[in-house]
């Protein structure tokens, strides 16, 4: 039989050593000395099994049942080559598949309560992601995310649906901070790496299944087989479904459609040779429900009222008129080929990637009134990816004090609303003896003709770029207890208008168009980290870094020209330490970091500021923060299945120059556009609304988690008891920092029971989520009608299978 090709790369570790006593740095350093000395009561001896994850395309070899959170040797490629997660320069969350399963995190939105300072929310049926501050509130197609998502290398950057599953993972790695060298653009705020099951040279396979409260169900299968001693192939498919747990009260018979998502991925993998290996794959998705487009206005603005829009204050209860929906399909083929030549590794990876968000409908003003309503027939995006990698291996030049990784990256794409459409009806259109009338500029379009009872706005805004970008990074081993790794990334980008055009329903042609547009900018992104390592289990570290995110230009306009939005330049410093302790019995890893943004770009909307939503810059920030993540086995030789596990991120995230924002009046709930001007005679003039020194949006001054577990060996298997808490002390929706847009500080407790059968590799889990019922919101959107809230799922209480079998 001819051999298997599949068989991974022995994994390489950088050399670690001791410095001397008098070079320690911190005071920690003299702890972790006291008790690192080698013994027979080193790591081997402790009753807990290490998971190695290796690279991110060969399968992973672990213990049949390893303590859930337990302290494991984890690789990560974080800098694109396998190293420990311990012994990389960079604050880096990761997650196994095992710890993934055992904690119920079936997407990347989970990972929001158990990553230190990262923040999901929802706007409209958009995923909002922050990262230590930084991220993106804007939901046009054009304000991409500032925090990078992977899946398998390939990016995926659009906000619908992103963070859902996509079916059996190996892996997650999250790292913090920019990381423009190797990720490049749109990574101001981190990114976050998914790595799928590539099919290996075994048979397996595995499901899970899921039955919860509001008939929420879920499926998932994973099949691995070799087609031949060089031919393998995979496929992982997934099901959701879930009643709404808000009801629909219009006074109609309509009801809210339930969510469902359901999807396949198909890989494929061949190596012809010892030293070649390509892996195809193709990934199919749909995704169907309301996402947080169900909203309802609890606090109506003084436009609001005047239409006679009531404050509701009923739980999970909507009243919109126009029946929220959304759907979302998505579409990737990607690819990679990696060659090991005797000097050096050479990975070649393309990607074709195509979503389109339609059915779109949200009830603008949040209420059973036909005032406002705003959707989409289509929002799309469509990227094709093109990265020729090389990275070093252990016959490259000076590999024994030398690692490095090199690169070309390039990225085309295009997307936008084609078209997407607002609706007013005449109780908007006659508010003139209130308001003032109509913007001049609308009521010039519409002429001196009597205001229709209704007017839908179709407006198609699409965007182009094309990017092109090199980048180097290397690492040398100066001695035997101090690293120093510098590179860069220089990239070019061209953003084009391709179109911006309003139509009005109901007359040919239209009605303003706008002219193309074009801008070029580019941008060096360096990373410059020295790491000691003065101790075998303690590593200290310093890093200076920067990321960049594209200009842009914002794409929903009905009256105003489209607005030119500068790129976001993020500068951060850092310093940090990563720890084994106490025989490894407790790992404590803690970052210091201040990070300076600017032209930080931020979204505002309003129907009186441009025609929907603005996308504009909000000058500079400032973001310091100190972040911290352990695990403890409190009693590692008599009790090695307790386990607890902590994570902490506080935030001091301000404007420093933020003196022309948007924003709504607290008494009259009307929009207004601040213009503090440049006149030193009047530099706080009646319009001067400053927002420098407020919080940045989306980001809790502390937030935390805390998850404990206890595994017990029972007769042909084990029990597990676990519970996971986590801690949010509020943040502002809003820049300007109003009251109204505070979300106050909530707890969520989930718990788990689950029994693994050994012999057959199935668990059982009973699992409860959100058990104290608190009521705290997935999102907050303010609009010219008021405030709409859209609450979490109250308690949900359910039952899962896991089960994994081999052939």
């Amino acid at each position: 039989m001819a051999r298997s090709h599949f068989l991974p790369t022995p994994t390489r570790y950088p050399r670690s050593g001791r410095l001397p006593a008098a070079a320690v740095l911190l005071g920690i350093a003299t702890v972790a000395s006291a008790q690192d000395a080698p013994s027979a009561g080193d790591s081997d001896e402790l009753n807990v099994i290490a998971v190695e994850t290796l690279r991110d395309d060969a399968p992973v070899e672990q213990a049949a049942t390893p303590a859930p959170g337990a302290i494991e040797t984890i690789i990560v490629t974080a800098q694109k080559r396998e190293q420990s997660l311990q012994e990389v320069p960079i604050a880096i969350s990761a997650f196994t598949d095992f710890q993934l399963d055992a904690r119920g995190i079936v997407s990347v939105k989970d990972l929001g309560t158990a990553v230190p300072g990262l923040q999901f929310s929802d706007l409209a049926g958009y995923n909002l992601i922050y990262l230590r501050g930084v991220g993106t509130d804007a939901f046009v197609p054009s304000a991409e995310p500032s925090v990078a998502t992977y899946l398998d290398g390939v990016y995926f950057p659009s906000a619908h649906n992103m963070v859902q599953s996509f079916g059996a993972l190996e892996r997650i790695e999250v790292l913090r901070g920019p990381q423009g060298t190797l990720f490049g653009r749109n990574s101001t705020g981190g990114a976050i790496s998914l790595f799928t099951r590539a099919p290996g040279p075994e048979p397996e396979a595995s499901v899970q299944a899921s039955y919860a409260r509001f008939d929420d169900l879920k499926a998932r299968a994973h099949v691995s087989v070799p087609l031949a001693d060089t031919v393998a192939a995979s496929f992982s498919g997934f099901y959701h479904r879930e009643d709404n747990y808000y009801t629909l009260d219009n006074g109609g018979t309509d009801e809210l459609p339930p969510e469902i998502g359901r999807g396949g991925r198909l890989r494929l993998s061949f190596a012809p040779t010892d030293d070649l290996r390509i892996t195809l794959t193709g990934l199919l998705a749909r995704y169907s429900g309301t996402s947080t487009t169900t909203s309802v206005n609890t606090a109506p603005s003084l436009l609001g009222r005047l239409l006679l829009i009531p404050a509701e204050t009923r739980e999970y209860v909507v009243t919109a008129d126009s029946t929220p929906s959304l759907t979302t399909d998505t579409e990737a083929w990607y690819g990679e080929a990696v060659w090991t030549l005797p000097w050096f590794d050479v990975k070649l990876l393309g990607s074709h990637y195509f979503i389109d968000a339609y059915d779109y409908v949200y009830d603008y003003d949040g209420s059973q009134r036909p005032a406002a309503t705003y959707g989409a027939e289509s929002d799309y995006q469509q990227i094709r990816t093109g990265e020729l990698q090389f990275t070093s291996n252990d016959g490259s030049f000076a590999s024994h004090w030398l690692q490095w990784v090199a690169g070309l990256y390039y990225l085309r794409s295009e997307g936008g609303y084609n078209p997407g459409y607002l609706s007013l009806a005449g109780s908007v259109l006659n508010l003139e003896p209130v308001l003032g009338g109509l913007p001049d500029a609308l009521r010039g379009l519409l002429g001196a003709a009597p205001l229709p009872t209704q007017l839908r706005f179709n407006f198609i805004g699409l965007i182009g770029a094309e990017s092109y970008s090199g980048y180097a990074q290397a690492t040398a081993n100066l001695t035997d207890w101090l690293n120093l790794t510098a590179g860069g990334r220089y990239q070019e980008e061209t953003r084009t208008l391709i179109r911006s055009d309003v139509e009005l329903e109901g007359i040919d042609g239209s009605l303003v168009s706008f002219a193309p547009r074009e801008s070029t900018v580019s941008n060096f992104s360096p990373r410059v980290a020295i790491d000691v390592t003065p101790t075998r289990n303690l590593m200290l570290y310093a890093s200076f870094s920067q990321g960049f995110k594209s200009a842009t230009y914002n794409i929903i306009n009905i009256y105003l020209p489209p607005d030119y939005i500068e790129p976001e330049e993020v500068t951060s410093y850092e310093i940090g330490f990563k720890s084994d302790l106490f025989d490894r019995s407790l790992r404590l890893n803690v970052a210091v970091f201040e990070s300076e943004i600017e032209n930080l770009q931020t979204g505002f909307v309003s129907l009186t500021s441009g025609g929907a939503i603005n996308f504009e810059n909000a000058g500079e920030a400032r973001i310091r923060g100190v972040e911290f993540d352990a695990t403890v086995l409190p009693m590692p030789q008599r009790n090695p299945g307790l386990v607890l596990t902590l994570g902490g991120s506080w935030l001091d995230a301000i404007y420093t120059d933020y003196r022309n924002g948007s924003g709504y009046d607290e008494d009259t709930g009307l929009s207004f556009r601040s213009d503090c001007g440049d006149d030193p005679d009047n530099p706080s003039g009646p319009r001067c609304r400053d927002f420098s020194g407020n919080r940045i949006v989306r980001t809790p001054e502390f937030s935390g988690a805390a998850s404990l577990s206890q595994t017990v060996d029972v007769r042909s298997g084990s029990v597990e008891v676990g519970v996971d808490y986590y801690y949010n002390g509020g943040f502002f929706y809003l820049a300007q920092n109003s009251e109204n847009s505070f979300e106050s500080s909530y707890r969520v407790v989930n718990a788990r029971v689950s029994y693994l059968h050994a012999p057959w590799n199935l668990r059982v889990t009973v699992f409860g989520e959100n058990l104290l019922d608190e009521r705290y919101r997935l999102a907050q959107f303010h609009t010219d009608f008021g405030r709409a809230d859209t609450l979490a799922p109250p308690v949900v209480v359910g039952l899962r299978l896991n089960w994994d079998f081999f052939g």
